[in-house]
């Protein structure tokens, strides 16, 4: 009988670690963005380490083309439950970076950037 409890505890104890060091659900997915409603763009986010990175890798305008490649998010964090926190998010044209937080339900992800105590929100579907 130890026997048994030791390689069940041994079996749970594995089964946990993996899903500790699994891939976060937002790796490795691609998301149209939207600007005045209309699509902008697709960021592609991969993860490394517990840290998700964001990189524009089609882009509708041709003003926007020469911006694929770069990257628009950087040290997003997972916080459990479709919440993410700590990153950042770059606006291409005006160069500028902003805090950030994300917020993923189903095929959405909601995202806001920050600047001081102003923010500004917009709404991307999962490609």
């Amino acid at each position: 009988m130890k026997l048994f409890t030791k390689t069940a505890l041994a079996v749970a104890g594995i089964s946990l670690a993996t899903m500790a060091f699994a891939a976060d659900p937002l790796a490795n997915t691609s998301w149209q963005t939207f600007e005045d409603g209309q699509p902008k763009g697709v960021v592609k986010i991969t993860e490394s380490n517990g840290i998700l990175t964001g990189k524009l890798v089609e882009a509708n305008t041709a003003k926007g083309k020469q911006y694929v490649g770069m990257t628009v998010i950087a040290g997003l964090k997972a916080d459990g439950n479709g919440k993410y926190s700590g990153g950042t998010i770059t606006d291409p044209a005006k160069n500028k970076t902003y805090r950030m937080t994300a917020n993923v339900n189903g095929n959405t992800m909601d995202l806001k950037g920050y600047l001081g105590p102003f923010s500004r929100s917009q709404t991307w579907k999962k490609k």
